[in-house]
């Protein structure tokens, strides 16, 4: 098998910028020119990868009182005709995913469902419905901002009229939720990681797995996917009611992953299908195959064959076998395009083409950004922002440890991360007389915040970075007003702004990449000074968020929550 044993990766690194589309693109087509796509030692793609474009689904919108939605709510479009527009060609959804300001936008636009609501573009919400998103603090951008978005009143109502929000823990979020839904923690319900997700696969073999309960709930709380399928049940939704009207899944969600099927024999798991469990990829419904998982360690994994495991997009054996396990319908040959003609679809309606064209607002932006070989451009912040007022990068990346907070409580994490530094250069931090452990403002052309520094080599001179989701509002998580993670920790959302500066027109577009939407947080460009360190607090600090009430014998978790959300805005210091 020869070919170029050299290999890329990118990720949010790259992606997350204004530009990063355009520029992971780039490196995917460096690799496929340099004949290192899925060579040994080159890129290779892991099941269900690679598919044809025409193998995903498009993206659907429209919705009938009483009858299901078109189609999935998200997909991969092939060009103009599948965005999400009403009539007048104004988004339909409310992150303003699949239009003109955002047309590939395959994931949606999560960060932008708050402040679109708010502003009551592209139109006014009365309910918004949040699961285990902490959107009101480490997932948004602006966090500050956002706060008041969501306990902002108009003539005694608020601007986002009715909350409802579901989370295993006291997050910052639950204060603002009108109903709250208690979830389990991951050790107390079944979860399916399946190929028809994010699989956990290497390149040569396909596999699935499960999480069973390991000890049962202590206290009145249940899995929201066992909610959110009696909410379907109740609604009488047709994918979750028999004809009879009774219930699909009575069982919950392992009724569901095991009997629900996105076409015959294809279902959540690809393992131990079949009446007797002896299918593999593609069976029938098997009632015992929660149990096959659960003898086997909650692990199923089939070996790639050796003559398929490499050139997959255009090797035979490997085409025979994907289809034989489903992950593909047919065995032709994946077409790789260097010529992005779906880009290209774009850029011609921008130009006056076709019946379904961009208003004359964001015509330019389509031109521009929607070049069907790959182009490099600045990005936005670092071109509209003085680069001698703000010469710094800035990045914030999860810890490995609590990602989304989810681990905040723990005893034993909270040891290794009880609070976070914003790390710079040594060179960098001598050259603004910075010491190890002194404090320090960091100010965006969006705002400011108070941090204590910690000095290393292994980070770019030009870059200050830190972990998110470590820094914690006071009074959340159940714990101590006091705790380290809300007076010493912070977040770099609070200088990161969600929107784009407005352009002489009164439009201000999303911070993010125009083709998908991806939110923009790597663009942040900061400056940095050393600070009195005063109480040795960091700024900016919030009022402590009220306890909801409650609590049972296990107070890391939540149990019950009534809604005081008008308690928690308070005032920023």
């Amino acid at each position: 098998m020869p070919g170029r044993p050299v290999s890329f990766h990118a990720m949010r690194g790259i992606s997350a910028h204004s530009n990063g589309f355009q520029t992971a693109r780039a490196l995917h087509l460096l690799q496929i020119i340099l004949g290192s796509l899925e060579t040994p030692g080159g890129y290779r793609l892991k099941p269900p990868y690679p598919k044809p474009i025409e193998a995903h689904p498009t993206p659907h919108f429209v919705t009938t009182p009483g009858k299901p939605l078109t189609g999935p709510h998200l997909g991969y479009v092939r060009g103009p005709d599948d965005l999400c527009l009403l009539p007048d060609g104004s988004p339909a959804r409310i992150d303003k995913a699949f239009s003109w300001e955002n047309p590939f936008s395959a994931h949606g636009l999560m960060h932008m469902v708050i402040p679109n609501a708010h502003a009551g573009d592209p139109y006014k919400i009365d309910t918004l419905f949040l699961y285990m998103a902490n959107m009101s603090w480490n997932s948004s951008m602006n966090s500050a901002r956002v706060m008041e978005m969501l306990t902002e009143q108009r003539d005694g109502e608020y601007v986002i009229p009715r909350i409802i929000y579901s989370d295993a823990y006291a997050s910052e979020m639950v204060a603002y939720a009108d109903l709250i839904l208690p979830d389990t923690t991951y050790l107390e319900r079944w979860d399916c990681i399946s190929l028809l997700d994010r699989p956990i696969c290497d390149a040569d073999g396909v596999a699935d797995s499960i999480r069973q309960p390991v000890i049962a709930p202590d206290r009145d709380v249940r899995p929201f996917q066992d909610v959110l399928i009696d909410l379907g049940a109740r609604l009488g939704l047709p994918g979750l009611v028999k004809e009879d009207g009774s219930p699909r899944y009575p069982g919950g969600y392992p009724d569901y992953i095991v009997h629900h099927e996105r076409k015959p024999g294809i279902g959540s798991l690809a393992g131990w299908r079949g009446a007797a469990g002896d299918k593999q990829g593609v069976g029938a419904v098997n009632e015992g195959q929660l149990d096959a998982y659960v003898a086997n360690q909650c692990f199923w994994r089939q070996e790639i064959p050796a003559e398929a495991r490499y050139f997959k997009h255009a090797n035979r054996a490997y085409l025979d076998w994907a289809v034989g396990m489903g992950l593909i319908d047919k065995p032709d040959p994946i077409v790789l395009q260097f010529y992005g003609e779906v880009f290209q679809k774009f850029r011609l309606a921008a130009e006056g083409h076709g019946e379904v064209q961009p208003p004359e607002e964001h015509r330019q932006r389509i031109r521009t950004y929607f070049d069907p070989l790959p182009l490099w451009y600045m990005p936005f912040e670092e071109a509209e922002v003085a680069r001698d007022a703000f010469p710094l990068h800035a990045i914030t990346q999860r810890p490995m440890a609590m990602y989304h907070s989810w681990g905040s409580q723990n005893a034993w994490l909270r040891q290794i991360h009880g609070d976070n530094r914003l790390h710079i250069h040594h060179a960098t931090a001598a050259r603004l007389g910075i010491a190890d452990g002194d404090w320090v403002a960091v100010t965006s052309h969006h705002g400011r915040i108070k941090v204590q520094a910690k000095l290393m080599d292994g980070v770019n001179p030009h870059t200050v970075w830190t972990w998110n989701a470590i820094g914690k509002r006071s009074g959340a998580w159940n714990l101590e007003p006091d705790a380290a993670e809300s007076r010493k920790g912070f977040l770099l959302n609070h200088v990161i702004s969600e929107l784009l500066p407005e352009r002489g027109d009164g439009h201000r577009y999303g911070n993010s990449d125009p083709v998908t939407g991806q939110a923009a947080w790597y663009d942040l460009r900061v400056r940095i000074e050393k600070v009195s360190a005063e109480e040795g607090v960091s700024e900016p600090q919030f009022a402590t968020l009220p306890v909801p009430p409650n609590l049972p014998q296990r107070p890391d978790v939540l149990r019950y929550g009534a809604g005081f959300r008008a308690a928690a805005n308070g005032e920023a210091k």
